[in-house]
């Protein structure tokens, strides 16, 4: 990779496992969804492959996030990426019970598990971004300052907008960020016919669910039916402090991992908001090209643990070498 891109990106430090391992995710994900551009419908083992690699993408980040926490050396500290860390598994755990709920077990009704899990990764994700950003002492000139809060108050407005004043959105305002279902039943009004397959649907589709599940989404069905305020205010929060995060970090070698943090943070905002927009308008359908920003907020996570731990490794490498001078 060319020296002047990675470091714009925040590439130039990354350890190579890490870099490896997201770079090959990335590329079988590009293909996929490629692949489903030409694909039209799109089949349910396409549908299925795409809630995969989403889950894999958030499944990777959670992994090179933990191992930054184990790590006493990290320069961030190990309590900001615990935060992420779990964020990044909460939400690859509700997108597997999402896979679950609705592609095996054939479910139409609100998966309520998965909505907790999605609260609970916004939760500690903005725990762990604020924790990134509040020891940090940085001089802003008046013009970034301004520049931070024009973009988070318009960040904040436009999601708050998405959110509230979409048509339609009180038909989707109680359903999961990722809850989508691989099998749509269509009802039209006045078939007394279509009314009966969907009733008959849904039925079959319940039985599937094994007891245990159907009781939990059963207690946790109050919870996650005002979720979705979670959602928003992680959204909004999150927005804010990534684009404070990649206007306050833009420079020096330690600033790398912090730019990709923030890219991570913009790219699952992006994703949310189109989420948001087209359930809003009913006209949303699993494995849309805009679902790849979901994948690359999860790898821009994992890249950025990656280049704190090789940035904490060169630092620690350094110090030896003065204790040996």
């Amino acid at each position: 990779m060319n020296d002047n891109i990675a470091g714009a990106i925040g590439l130039k430090q990354i350890e190579r496992k890490a870099l490896i391992a997201c770079s090959l995710w990335g590329l079988v994900t590009l293909l996929v969804f490629g692949l489903g551009l030409m694909q039209q419908p799109r089949s349910d083992m396409y549908v299925i492959a795409i809630s995969l690699l989403k889950i894999g993408s958030f499944l990777i980040a959670a992994v090179l996030c933990w191992r930054n926490a184990r790590n006493p050396d990290i320069l961030s500290g190990q309590t900001v990426w615990q935060a992420i860390a779990a964020g990044m598994t909460f939400y690859a755990l509700g997108d597997i019970t999402v896979i679950l709920w609705r592609s095996l077990w054939g479910a139409t009704s609100i998966d309520a598990l998965g909505d907790v899990f999605y609260g609970a990764s916004y939760i500690f994700l903005a725990i762990g971004l604020l924790q990134a950003i509040i020891p940090r002492q940085t001089n802003l000139s008046l013009s970034l300052a301004l520049g931070i809060s024009v973009a988070g108050v318009g960040g904040i407005v436009f999601a708050s907008w998405i959110n509230f004043y979409t048509p339609q959105l009180a038909v989707a305002d109680a359903v999961l960020p990722e809850a989508q279902a691989t099998q749509t039943v269509t009802v039209e009004t006045g078939s007394v016919e279509s009314k009966a397959a969907a009733a008959g649907a849904v039925a079959k589709g319940a039985q599937a669910v094994p007891p245990l599940a159907k009781t939990i989404n059963n207690r946790l069905s109050g919870i996650a039916r005002r979720m979705w305020l979670v959602y928003v205010v992680g959204d909004c929060a999150v927005v804010f402090m990534a684009i404070a995060l990649l206007i306050a970090f833009w420079g020096g070698s330690y600033s790398e991992t912090w730019k990709l943090v923030a890219l991570a943070g913009l790219c699952l905002y992006v994703a949310d908001m189109f989420l948001i927009y087209e359930m809003g308008k009913g006209t949303y359908q699993q494995g849309q090209f805009w679902e790849i920003f979901w994948v690359l907020s999860a790898l821009c996570f994992g890249l950025g643990a990656g280049v704190e731990q090789g940035v904490s490794e060169r630092a620690k490498q350094r110090s030896h070498r003065k204790q040996w001078l």
